[in-house]
């Protein structure tokens, strides 16, 4: 794949998955050829393994600032995230081949948990980023949401003008549809996907329960006429509200990956001076 349709998974046919891929034989032919007695965390291809391992997620880190520089100069952004989500991918092979397989219940193996963590949730996200933009995308293909937005405005101000000459039940209920619509709110609700039609549903339900025996034949004009447009505030709000949760879905995959990065970052600063201190 090329040119501004090539996915960052598929970034200059896969490069970085090729060196992903070389990077993990070298490091279990390393360890391989290593005698089993002398597989451990202190030996030189453990040392070497533990260095490559703290260097990358240095790196990665680094990588992660880089790839939301969209101004920055060098590789374009497909590149850097292709990069930071196969190499990533490494460390769940790279640590526990420097630890031989040898985990205790101390700071060493909390770094280890830690990292691999990270990487679970980096995976997690790239799920999440093949998945829901493409659902947004058909929730609203070719449209922004503020779009949305000006479209549940512009039906608004057409049922408010349309049901000022209806009954004061009818008119009350679509003043309410109006004013105690609710869209988005906190984190929770957001992720929690809280229904917004409410009110409008129960405007819909004075609309059909005065069109039993509409006053005149005039009214009964306009209460089709708004029935329709409550209708197709509905369908609107609906619209909205799936892309603010999938939106949110997405936020709180970074509000949950990069505190690990950091964790796991300071785990490393732990381990990495209780080696150095208690050799």
């Amino acid at each position: 794949m090329s040119g501004v349709h090539e996915s960052y998974l598929h970034y200059r046919g896969r490069r970085w998955l090729g060196i992903a891929l070389g990077v993990s034989a070298a490091a279990v032919v390393a360890y391989a050829l290593t005698p089993p007695a002398a597989r451990r965390g202190s030996s030189p291809v453990g040392l070497v393994l533990g260095v490559a391992a703290a260097a990358l997620m240095l790196w990665l880190t680094w990588l992660g600032v880089r790839k939301r520089r969209y101004g920055a100069a060098g590789a374009p952004l497909r590149g850097w995230v292709s990069a930071h989500v196969y190499l990533g991918t490494t460390l769940v092979l790279l640590i526990p081949l420097h630890a031989a397989f040898h985990f205790a219940a101390n700071v060493h193996a909390l770094a280890a948990a830690l990292a691999g963590l990270t990487v679970v949730s980096g995976a997690v996200g790239v799920a999440c980023y093949a998945a829901l933009p493409e659902r947004m995308t058909r929730n609203r293909p070719g449209e922004r949401l503020a779009a949305l937005f000006e479209q549940v405005g512009a039906v608004d101000a057409e049922c408010a003008a349309v049901a000022a000459g209806l009954p004061t039940a009818v008119a009350a209920a679509v003043g309410r549809s109006i004013t105690a619509t609710r869209i988005g709110g906190g984190p929770l609700r957001q992720l929690a996907g809280a229904d917004p039609t409410v009110p409008t549903r129960r405007a819909l339900d004075a609309v059909r329960s005065a069109q039993e025996a509409p006053p005149d034949r005039d009214a009964a004009d306009a209460l089709v006429r708004l029935r329709a447009g409550l209708t197709t505030k509905q369908a609107l709000l609906r619209r909205i509200a799936v892309d603010v949760r999938l939106k949110a879905l997405l936020d709180a995959w970074l509000v949950v990956h990069v505190p690990l990065a950091v964790a796991s970052l300071a785990a490393l600063g732990v381990h990495v001076f209780a080696v150095l201190y208690y050799r």
